[in-house]
């Protein structure tokens, strides 16, 4: 595609940047669905023959592939532009999960898993920086909010697809194919719609609309060691990759966990589980709302820490009583933790975003690159371990356990971040939606 037909060299505003957001929020959920297995992992497992502790190091390799991935995709976008990136890689992506749809073998399997990994980190790492790019500081919380529907949007999507077509399919193949299409459906989208901001313009600090600040930028972005060099990003990266711990036990485990644990049904589960992204999905919204509001990031993610470890708490004593627990009471503690989680989404990544620009302002790509790194290594660490805890223990409360002991390392580290260095606007405007 023509550089002209790409680069914007006027910031957008209005319904120009709501379709652009939507775009990068589209991008991000197709990126994301792909591959989404925990809804059927017991179909899976019992299809091709494989054990949950072989299951689990097929994904920790995938996970290390797309952790390099995304690291190498984020300073590339810094270079070389995010749209140039990401759409010939979404397409990529597409035919990947096509390809391990075909897996019947767990010799296939591993390849396409690790394939679509790999293609998926390089094709998600343009979208961060594209939502920083196109949001002021006012209202980014709520931006990078939908953003979190494209990532955490496919895990309930994902659920809930699988939840109403399970019984008419009935293999975990069909989920696949169902995922194929909507992945090529939303490439073409994208290609046809998603534009770029030129250099000059996405290096300047936006605080609103009206309030742009324009400073000097060294020609030389700083590299992933030089940012760590800056406590504030090393904090915001390490507390971020922790809570992470808890988000991939519920994406990777939770269905089993609940089958395991409650001799729930494989559809149950699946609705139980939805009702935990779906309390994170609308939860992220309102606290993000109320961030952009107030233009104070940290409340909102020191309350979450501290909700989301009484929810686990809870969650782990109920578990360990050994009665049989109705169904309302499980759905009820897993959208409260949702709700609690939710407080971390958007306003986490609108702080980090927001004192990277104090760094620069044009090394968004590198600084979330780092981050999707050292959150997949620590996603890496869950799905590889927790089989194996919940071998040697006999159940699932032990790694709940590690879930809080992490949660609550995240709450500790981001109350030792220091926001006197972030500058702050009135927040005059409203949201992405202004």
């Amino acid at each position: 595609m023509m550089r002209y037909r790409r680069e914007l060299t006027e910031y957008p505003t209005g319904s120009r940047r709501r379709v652009l957001v939507a775009v990068v929020v589209i991008a991000c959920f197709i990126s994301a669905y792909e591959g989404q297995l925990a809804p059927v992992l017991p179909l899976l497992l019992d299809d091709i023959g494989m054990s949950l502790k072989t299951y689990g190091l097929i994904t920790a390799a995938s996970l290390l592939c797309g952790a390099l991935a995304g690291f190498l995709g984020g300073r590339l976008v810094d270079r070389v532009g995010r749209v140039r990136v990401i759409v010939p890689w979404m397409f990529l992506s597409a035919a990947s999960c096509l390809f391990m749809a075909w897996s019947h073998t767990p010799g296939q399997f591993t390849a396409a898993r690790i394939l679509l990994a790999f293609v998926e980190g390089v094709a998600m790492s343009g979208t961060q920086p594209l939502i920083r790019d196109f949001t002021p500081r006012v209202g980014r919380a709520q931006a990078f909010a939908f953003w979190s529907w494209g990532s955490l949007g496919a895990n309930f999507v994902a659920a809930g697809i699988a939840a109403a077509t399970l019984d008419f399919f009935g293999t975990w193949h069909s989920q696949l194919y169902i995922m194929a299409g909507f992945a090529f459906a939303g490439s073409v989208l994208v290609m046809v719609f998603l534009q770029d901001l030129a250099p000059e313009v996405r290096q300047h600090t936006r605080h609103s609309d009206e309030h742009v600040e324009h400073r000097f930028a060294d020609a030389r972005r700083p590299g992933a060691w030089a940012l760590l060099q800056h406590r504030v990003v090393a904090a915001h990266v390490a507390a971020m990759s922790l809570m992470f711990v808890l988000l991939a036990t519920m994406n990777t485990y939770a269905q089993k966990m609940l089958v395991d644990q409650l001799d729930m049904g494989v559809r149950e589960a699946s609705v139980v589980t939805m009702s935990f992204w779906a309390a994170a999905l609308l939860g992220s919204l309102v606290w993000a709302r109320k961030s952009d509001t107030t233009q104070a990031r940290k409340p909102y993610l020191l309350s979450g820490g501290v909700a989301a470890c009484a929810c686990l708490a809870v969650l782990i004593a109920v578990t360990s009583a050994g009665a049989e627990l109705p169904v309302w009471v499980v759905v009820a503690l897993f959208v409260a933790l949702g709700g609690s989680v939710a407080a971390t989404f958007g306003t986490w990544q609108a702080s980090f975003s927001e004192h990277v620009e104090e760094i620069h302002p044009d090394a968004q790509g590198t600084a979330f690159g780092l981050q999707h790194m050292v959150s997949r290594l620590c996603i890496l660490a869950a799905v590889l371990f927790a089989p194996r805890v919940v071998d040697a223990t006999g159940g699932w409360r032990a790694w709940l356990v590690v879930c809080l002991v992490a949660v609550l390392a995240f709450t500790v580290i981001t109350a030792s971040i220091s926001t006197r260095h972030r500058t702050r606007t009135p927040a005059t405007v409203g949201a992405v939606t202004e």
